[in-house]
């Protein structure tokens, strides 16, 4: 599908809900209720944006380490085909444009920067854990009108100038204006990269229902932190 002069079709988009590795349930005897629910949700946040396999989240849920990374893995692949669909508007993403945006995903969550307080018991016997993220900044210190900037002067450089010239391109021509384009704005972000920072605190909960043998966190409230984790205001999310 050939590009529409780019950003004029993400005005209005709607939030893609990400979700990443599903959560699992907490079943085993390791300490207090209190202090395993703190730590199932330290160990999950961990694991899904630094890589990094707590020990006691490890046991807790029965994971080896080939396990633990492969979930880390498809964690920043979910994240990756967010940005070529929904960020970059990539039509035909290579494998080497997949893979340098896969390491620069791990860079980015390098910077994840959260904190996990304490768990409370809720009157229905249920757990809650505040969790504070102050959000990714990198995609705020780039615009779509920056990517679309790119993808005007590639095409002006080829004397493509009107969409009908556009649409005109066969597909093989218009792949490799796509590639050249991916290869551009990944070359913008990577250039970004080492100003990352992080911006204004913000607070979700967390909640653990007691299902009478195991106790279920809840998806949706790992998600809204996902959403959260990245800021990508710039673009419609």
């Amino acid at each position: 599908m050939k590009k529409r002069m780019k950003w004029v079709a993400m005005a209005g988009a709607a939030v893609l809900a990400l979700s990443l590795t599903a959560c699992g349930s907490i079943s085993l005897n390791l300490g207090s209720e209190k202090s395993r629910m703190e730590g199932y949700v330290q160990g999950y946040l961990d694991l899904t944006y630094l890589g990094k396999l707590n020990k006691d989240y490890q046991t807790e849920m029965e994971l080896s380490e080939e396990e633990a990374q492969q979930q880390y893995e498809e964690g920043i692949q979910v994240e990756v085909e967010f940005f070529e669909s929904g960020i970059g508007l990539i039509d035909y993403p290579t494998e080497e444009i997949t893979q340098r945006l896969t390491e620069l995903y791990k860079e980015i969550y390098s910077h994840s920067d959260y904190t996990v307080g304490a768990a409370t018991k809720l009157d229905s016997g249920n757990y809650a854990v505040e969790v504070t993220v102050r959000p990714i900044d990198l995609m705020t210190k780039v615009t779509s009108d920056d990517f679309q900037a790119i993808f005007d002067q590639i095409l002006s450089d080829r004397g493509i100038t009107t969409q009908e010239q556009l649409e005109a391109l066969s597909e093989e021509e218009y792949q490799e204006i796509d590639a050249v384009y991916a290869e551009k704005i990944v070359d913008l972000l990577e250039k970004e990269l080492p100003n990352t920072g992080n911006g204004e605190a913000e607070t979700f909960t967390v909640q653990i229902e007691d299902d009478g043998n195991i106790w279920t966190p809840s998806q949706d409230d790992f998600n809204s932190i996902d959403l959260a984790m990245i800021d990508y205001s710039n673009f419609g999310y």
